[in-house]
């Protein structure tokens, strides 16, 4: 039985934060690998900045630099929005017998009444809650109660079901960040792996000079 964990977003672009939750959750919990998944569109986000070939080619080049690292592209195949509880749905008719983890933010976690069919992700997927510095999971009504009944701190053996928290990334950086600092031709070297830096320039994007 494998331990595959999936981490969405519009990655716009991908940086080190990214990078960095991929690989605390890969270490914490003794995954065999983390799907880096990027969305065509999210459905409640604004559109991405740039095209999703360029996303999907900085994303390659960062995993060619992590070993366990991979990148999943199903959803840049969808023209309707990205919903989790589908790409979750395909991966596990892929992978019947194999444990998923399904890597959100605090933020995120903190909206999962607001997603579609979120109670099917539980039938699919284990749920890997990461904070941010200063970040906190709201702990009451419908989450309390979900937290009480599914919450823990390690691995499960179980398929999915679980929320795993207590996970965190030291790295506060957000892709509007990248993004503002990119326009302003301001050094982005903390922020972003080298390839990552030198694509974007190559291919002037982010209106970067």
């Amino acid at each position: 039985m494998a331990s595959i964990g999936i981490l969405g977003g519009s990655f716009d672009p991908v940086h080190r934060a990214h990078v960095q939750v991929a690989l605390t959750v890969l270490a914490s919990l003794q995954l065999d690998e983390v799907r880096l998944m990027p969305c065509q569109q999210s459905p409640t986000r604004s559109a991405p900045q740039v095209a999703a070939e360029h996303r999907l080619a900085m994303l390659k080049l960062v995993v060619e630099n992590h070993q366990l690292l991979a990148v999943d592209d199903r959803e840049l195949h969808r023209d309707a929005p990205s919903y989790s509880v589908d790409s979750l749905q395909e991966l596990r008719r892929e992978h019947p017998n194999d444990s998923l983890f399904f890597i959100v933010g605090v933020d995120a976690f903190n909206g999962l009444l607001a997603w579609y069919q979120w109670q099917q992700i539980f039938e699919l997927a284990h749920i890997v809650v990461v904070g941010r510095i200063g970040e906190k999971i709201v702990n009451e009504g419908e989450l309390a109660k979900l937290l009480a009944e599914r919450g823990r701190c390690d691995k499960p053996e179980s398929l999915s079901g679980s929320v795993i928290t207590g996970l965190n990334c030291d790295l506060p950086t957000s892709s509007t960040q990248v993004r503002e600092a990119l326009e302003t031709a301001a050094s982005v070297d903390r922020l972003l792996e080298k390839p990552v830096v030198e694509y974007i320039q190559e291919n002037r994007l982010y209106q970067c000079n």
